[in-house]
């Protein structure tokens, strides 16, 4: 990490003073929209310093401008958690657009209405689809991206209730899957047997701290083995397990890393195959390939269909 700016206090040079608290001027940066970064007080001589339970301090957020994150007492990694004193410092920020924060929040509410009557009609739509081709399964999660490890086990436990199978598929719905190619797979490899995860895996995979895949609860440097969601396979006495303990595993940022710290305490026979593509990538013979459009995967299984290979026709 690297430091933007910073500023040096000394008795000869304490800066302006405002409201109990000393400042002194930056270089001004315009941040962009969904910067992460970390504020650090740092001194050789802590004599005379005020320090405080830091979550106790009120820092106004410019009205959702930013946001403080913090930890619950008890919380790893501990310097973060409540109770935890630090160094009273503070910051003065300017907003570049206030004009446009000012529209954004009186239109809120407007904006909010609108977002409920969208989510009503997709309601609508996707019961008619599950009706119509009983295709779908609703379970009791509000679906937000932080939620799907929860939908996942929801569905586990769905499934071991309401169906018969002695191995599972799981994929995302912009996927290509060849289901001909992995039951071929399935029989030449033998692997219709019970405590197999068969998938591509990602090893020593570093845990974030910051951006979309933040996750601040899950103390180690990197995750355990996990498979890519772009498909994968398991032997129905895991789904068990994860049905039966779905209300007491603990969730994740995603639901490819949670099930990967779930199953590092089952130890499953894992089988690594790179046919299960992690990436937007055409390969003959791959088994599944992620982050399709409709039209691609329509274009994709028309080449299949006439050509027996999604990613070109050779010789026409």
């Amino acid at each position: 990490q690297e430091a933007l700016f910073s500023a040096r206090f000394s008795p000869p040079s304490c800066g302006v003073q405002v409201n109990r608290l000393w400042y002194k001027p930056v270089e001004q940066f315009i941040l962009p929209e969904s910067f992460e970064g970390t504020i650090v007080w740092e001194s050789q001589d802590l004599q005379g310093l005020v320090s405080r339970n830091l979550h106790k301090v009120t820092v106004n957020d410019g009205g959702g401008v930013f946001r403080v994150i913090t930890a619950g007492e008890g919380s790893l990694p501990h310097e973060l958690t409540e109770g935890v004193e630090g160094i009273a410092g503070g910051f003065i920020y300017t907003i570049q657009e206030g004009d446009a924060l000012l529209k954004s929040l009186h239109t809120r509410p407007e904006r909010f209405t609108s977002h409920i009557k969208n989510l009503e009609k997709e309601d609508a739509l996707l019961k008619e689809e599950s009706s119509t081709y009983d295709d779908i399964i609703f379970v009791d999660v509000i679906d937000t991206y932080r939620n799907v490890p929860a939908k996942l086990l929801n569905f586990y436990r769905w499934t071991v209730e309401s169906t018969s199978f002695d191995l599972l598929l799981k994929t995302d719905d912009d996927c290509y899957i060849d289901l001909e190619a992995v039951f071929n797979r399935i029989m030449q490899k033998k692997l219709d047997r019970p405590n197999i995860w068969w998938g591509n895996f990602r090893l020593n995979w570093a845990v974030d701290r910051t951006g979309k895949w933040q996750e601040l609860e899950y103390p180690s440097p990197a995750y355990p083995a996990f498979a890519c969601g772009s498909g994968y396979v398991i032997s129905k006495d895991i789904v068990q397990w994860l049905a039966s303990n779905s209300e007491r595993l603990k969730t994740y940022q995603g639901e490819d890393v949670s099930m990967g710290i779930w199953m590092a305490a089952v130890g499953p026979k894992r089988y690594q195959d790179s046919l299960w593509l992690c990436e937007k990538t055409c390969e003959s013979g791959m088994l599944s390939s992620p982050q399709y459009s409709p039209q691609e995967l329509r274009a994709l299984w028309r080449l299949k269909e006439l050509c027996g290979d999604p990613c070109r026709c050779e010789g026409r």
